[in-house]
């Protein structure tokens, strides 16, 4: 397995990639009602300035020539060494929904829980995944008391017992605790919640 990321489009191969690991915990205990983030830890040494805010995509490939898009980050943190190395932390679009949501005013209340869960990824710049199976019977008041987007994706999730995620494609994925999960969440819920580290030794977990 061969990877690559590009930070702000500009492509990082592994010559410049001294470590990678993503994690995807979809729930520490058995749960439902998370909103779970991935998160990027990334050394790397950059090629050109990386902006502070940089949008980073990362991708795998099994014959380096057909490239399979495995996460899309924001950077968080980030620090230097006098070498130049750079140690990266970065949330994957989940890190946008900690913030406090207020309708806009041609919005109606009580308002269908999936109508609420694309309101609300929009408002994330993303789009609900088409998988996600969310009851039209459901539905939510004005979020009072300043909710976040995240508050009320988790009383969402709780309501049609799941957790949301999100997905390689950069999609709000609502994975259900019974029934079938999508082929990709299945290594979601293994004990170290890793998902993909690669450097030296690489692995697909």
């Amino acid at each position: 397995m061969q990877y690559k990321i590009t930070i702000d489009e500009v492509e990082y191969g592994e010559d410049n990639i001294v470590s990678a690991t993503i994690k995807r915990p979809l729930f520490n205990e058995l749960s439902i009602g998370n909103t779970c983030e991935a998160i990027l830890t990334l050394v790397v040494y950059p090629t050109q300035e990386i902006a502070r805010m940089a949008t980073i995509v990362a991708y795998g490939s099994e014959n380096g020539t057909t490239w399979q898009q495995i996460g899309v980050f924001y950077i968080d943190e980030r620090t230097v060494t006098p070498s130049g190395r750079m140690t990266i932390i970065a949330y994957d679009s989940m890190l946008k929904a900690d913030t406090v949501w207020t309708p806009a005013n041609n919005l109606q209340f009580p308002m269908s829980m999936s109508t609420a869960a694309n309101t609300l990824a929009a408002l994330m710049g993303i789009t609900v995944d088409s998988r996600s199976q969310i009851s039209n019977t459901y539905t939510i008041d004005y979020p009072a008391n300043n909710y976040t987007i995240r508050d009320v994706l988790g009383y969402i999730a709780t309501a049609n017992a799941g957790n949301w995620i999100i997905t390689a494609a950069n999609k709000l994925l609502l994975v259900p605790l019974n029934g079938s999960m999508p082929p990709e969440t299945y290594y979601l819920i293994t004990e170290d919640g890793d998902a993909i580290t690669f450097a030296g030794t690489r692995i697909l977990v």
